[in-house]
C-alpha cells in the first residue's frame, strides 16, 4: 500500500478561506522551489545538482508538518499502534495525533494512527507511534512513496518524548 492520490472535491475548491493553501499544494516543483524552498535547494538546483530528493523532503515538511517524511513504500512497514498506561510519550503521541487529525484542511486527505518501522537507504532504522498518510490530493507525491510522521519514537527499548507533527 502506498499513499494514494485522489482529486480535490468541489467543496474544497470553492472555499475562499483556503485558496492560498490550495494554490501552494498545486504548485509545480519549479514554482514551489522558487517561492518556498530553502536557499540551499534553490541555489543547488540552479547549479545543476540533482535536487528531487531534497525537494520532496522540504515540501513534505512544509505542507504536512515538520515531523513528516517521504520514503519509497518498500522502506516502510506499519501496523496497529498499541497504547500503554503511565507512559507519557504514548499519551503525548495520542494527544498530538488527535489534534493533527482534527485539524486537517483537505477533506480528501486520509490519515491513520499507526506503529511505524522505517529503514533508510543509509541503513538507519527508526520506529514508533505516528501518522501514515493513506490518501492525499497533493499531486506532486511520486508513485510508490508514502508520507508518514513518527510522533513518538521507540529507541533503545524506551520511548522518546513525543514531537508535535505540525
Amino acid at each position: 500500500m502506498e499513499t494514494k492520490l485522489v482529486k480535490f472535491n468541489d467543496t474544497t475548491l470553492d472555499s475562499v478561506a483556503i485558496q492560498n493553501i490550495i494554490d501552494i499544494r498545486t504548485m509545480n516543483a519549479d514554482q514551489w522551489i522558487d517561492t518556498y524552498a530553502s536557499g540551499t535547494l534553490r541555489k543547488n538546483k540552479r547549479l545543476g545538482m540533482t535536487w528531487r530528493s531534497q525537494y520532496l523532503e522540504e515540501r513534505v515538511a512544509y505542507e504536512f508538518g515538520w515531523e513528516f517524511e517521504i520514503q519509497p513504500r518498500s522502506r516502510i512497514m506499519f501496523g496497529d499502534a498499541f497504547t500503554e498506561g503511565d507512559e507519557s510519550s504514548v499519551t503525548e503521541a495520542g494527544w498530538h495525533i488527535e489534534r493533527y487529525l482534527s485539524r486537517k484542511i483537505f477533506p480528501e486527505d486520509q490519515f491513520e494512527c499507526k506503529y511505524i518501522n522505517v529503514e533508510y537507504s543509509w541503513g538507519e532504522k527508526k520506529e514508533g507511534i505516528g501518522i501514515v498518510v493513506r490518501e492525499t490530493s497533493a499531486p506532486w507525491i511520486p508513485s510508490g512513496h508514502i508520507i508518514f510522521a513518527i510522533v513518538s519514537e521507540f529507541k533503545d527499548d524506551a520511548w522518546v518524548a513525543a514531537n508535535n507533527p505540525f
